[in-house]
């Protein structure tokens, strides 16, 4: 006689009820999608979203898709490193002229070193950029409780793109299971008074302080040019006055402060507006890892480097040569 649930066929209740853990499974291990956004998708509370993970773990349905390592070019690491003095440098070799899909796989390179080096306790400080929100959908899930995620610039929460604003601070404690610290103020002030004003408020003073102190950096190597530059993307400046700051002669940003191609800081009304750690600040932490790809970002990649607002570059091969032919020049 067959006992009661003996090799039962499962019900397609049950199938349905897999199939659902398995996408689910899919969108926060292999996409690297955040709770909030899968519960979006699928149309469930965030707190259903983790009890389907839980649930998913239980059970074993959970396949993840091992990335072989990226090929990386050590002449070009070693002559970046040589040149300006570099704690380390990681020089993705692939390219096909693609620039979103360099991102990705870019994303994938700074995930693995950052990775390596991640201990729990540490304050991790975050600013902006594309590559960094590739970075962060490629790091692995844990439970770091003893870390901290701290931005590195103001922002007010209603910015146009996922790579900026408190975005990325949330995904990546997200992602490591930590703590997050928020910096609830607008990145650029109408004046420097206004600036000076809002420094002196107490939740953003201890929290900017709190990032100067940061064990390490995540920074975007940013771009005055209108089609990449993020200030114009989330809605803070028009191209009008991108190409104002563009005659000042700065070539890229760190933390939305500005710098030339020698990496000196300019004295510009804009780098007077922000609320952020200021570029100097970064020269005060430890490891500074500023991530960026294609020849497109070069100028602003040796701005930089020659300021030292960067101490470890994650970039790709064309941008690389190009800023080595550049500073030869």
């Amino acid at each position: 006689m067959r006992e009661e649930g003996e090799n039962r066929r499962p019900s397609s209740q049950d199938e349905e009820r897999l199939a659902l853990l398995a996408e689910v499974a899919s969108l926060y291990y292999e996409e690297g999608k955040s709770q909030q956004e899968i519960a979006d998708q699928i149309g469930v509370s965030r707190s259903g979203v983790s009890r389907l993970l839980s649930q998913a773990r239980r059970l074993g349905v959970v396949e993840i898709t091992v990335h072989h390592p990226l090929p990386t070019d050590g002449a070009l690491e070693a002559a970046l490193i040589h040149r300006f003095g570099l704690k380390d440098a990681k020089v993705l070799a692939h390219a096909d002229g693609d620039y979103r899909r360099t991102l990705r796989r870019l994303g994938r390179l700074a995930a693995r070193y950052f990775e390596g080096i991640l201990q729990d306790g540490m304050t991790i400080g975050i600013s902006w950029g594309s590559a960094l929100y590739e970075m962060i959908q490629a790091i692995r899930p844990r439970r770091y409780r003893h870390t901290a995620v701290v931005p590195l610039i103001g922002a007010t929460g209603a910015e146009a793109t996922p790579e900026s604003g408190p975005i990325l601070a949330q995904l990546l404690a997200e992602r490591l299971g930590c703590k997050r610290y928020q910096l609830h103020a607008p990145l650029v002030v109408e004046s420097e008074l206004a600036r000076q004003a809002l420094l002196s408020e107490r939740q953003i003073r201890e929290t900017l302080e709190r990032a100067r102190r940061a064990d390490l950096a995540l920074v975007g190597i940013g771009t005055t040019r209108a089609g990449y530059y993020s200030l114009v993307r989330a809605g803070y400046l028009s191209e009008e006055e991108a190409a104002e700051i563009r005659k000042s002669g700065a070539v890229g940003d760190v933390c939305a402060q500005h710098f030339d191609l020698e990496g000196r800081w300019l004295d510009i009304e804009l780098n007077r507006r922000v609320i952020g750690i200021d570029a100097e600040d970064l020269r005060g932490i430890d490891t500074v890892i500023g991530v960026a790809g294609g020849a497109v970002k070069a100028q602003a990649i040796l701005g930089a480097l020659r300021g030292g607002y960067v101490n470890l570059l994650i970039t790709d091969r064309a941008a690389a040569r190009r800023v080595l032919e550049l500073d030869g020049a």
